[in-house]
């Protein structure tokens, strides 16, 4: 049985592409993962749900596109963000050079960087490759230590493999923590249109345990009723009070089950309707787009259309002129030919 849910957090996946983000993703999430992919606006998330402490966590993990293409749409796939993940690959050196300009990127969107971790993936594959093309352990951990400081935000430094699975639960459980707190207080659990930053909503739970304990009322001292009646109809009050407790607990963890699964579905709901609102807005400004180069283009042909006919008999003017030029010429010439001949 899942344990009721307490906090809910957006996690973004950074960094260039083709550095294992997916992967990871796909490794954490297992048997569960189920893509929602929005290819022309580069962003996929999906949700999963953990234990901290004995306590319900339900990450929606936003893996944001690391093509150029998509640049000018990111900002808004960072809001509400609760935590990050960097991403990049130890074989690939470019993709660590490039992990500075994905921090400032998000710092500039952000007013101030959530909890973060910044993983050094494909370590698997390090062996294959010259010592020198490969990033170290100890570079890694110095640009953590390097960009915490610099933007003040908690990070921690880990190495995975999103082949075979080394440290991918430990990244997502240390981050949770992280935007737990250590006071157990959230840092962000709302994201989506409406969430303000930074603003703390814990998730609604229901307790597993029984109410405060029911007084069964028992006769008065002066009552005739026997003893044996008296014990008989206290067994009988007592037999129902346990079958009550248990229906109680049944239909607590039924509710507890029910509040989770709405949960669920409704935050997985918030993020669509999220994404569509971009794909709306980002759709809106391509036809405001196309309908200013359609009207540009259509005065243009106007004008082009009216400049036609002048230009066309300007040239035509020019053409015939070249003609009589040429048969002019050509008399001329013809002319003298014939007073060569005469003369002979």
């Amino acid at each position: 049985m899942s344990k009721p849910l307490r906090w809910q957090f957006k996690v973004c996946l950074l960094g260039d592409g083709f550095v294992g983000k997916t992967s990871i993703r796909r490794k954490y999430l297992g048997s569960v993962f189920k893509t929602n992919y929005i290819p022309t606006l580069g962003v996929d998330f999906a949700n999963k749900t953990m234990e901290v402490d004995d306590e319900g966590v339900l990450l929606v993990i936003w893996d944001i596109a690391g093509q150029p293409m998509f640049q000018s749409l990111r900002r808004r796939y960072y809001e509400g963000c609760a935590g990050m993940i960097l991403v990049y690959s130890v074989v690939d050196r470019d993709s660590f050079d490039n992990a500075s300009r994905w921090l400032v990127e998000a710092h500039g969107y952000l007013e101030k960087l959530p909890p973060l971790i910044i993983a050094g993936n494909k370590i698997d594959l390090r062996q294959s490759f010259p010592e020198e093309e490969v990033v170290t352990y100890e570079e890694g951990r110095a640009f953590s230590q390097r960009f915490s400081e610099k933007l003040g935000t908690p990070a921690v430094f880990i190495e995975t493999s999103a082949l075979t699975g080394e440290n991918i639960n430990d990244a997502f459980d240390a981050l949770a923590r992280m935007m737990i707190g250590k006071d157990g207080r959230p840092i962000v659990v709302d994201f989506g249109p409406e969430a303000a930053p930074g603003k703390a909503t814990a998730v609604p739970g229901v307790s597993a345990v029984a109410g405060n304990e029911q007084t069964i009322p028992l006769p008065k001292s002066g009552s005739q009723t026997s003893d044996f009646v008296q014990e008989a109809e206290i067994g009988l009050s007592m037999t129902e009070l346990v079958s009550l407790k248990n229906q109680l607990k049944v239909a607590e963890t039924d509710l507890a089950e029910t509040v989770t699964n709405l949960e669920k579905k409704l935050l997985n709901l918030k993020n669509t309707i999220h994404v569509k609102r971009i794909m709306y807005e980002h759709l809106k400004k391509q036809i405001l787009e196309t309908r200013q180069d359609w009207s540009d283009a259509y005065d243009e042909y106007v004008e082009t259309d009216k400049r036609r006919e002048s230009e066309i008999g300007q040239k035509r003017k020019e053409v015939e002129n070249l003609r009589k030029k040429i048969e002019r010429i050509e008399g001329s010439i013809g002319q003298q030919i014939r007073n060569l001949d005469l003369d002979q």
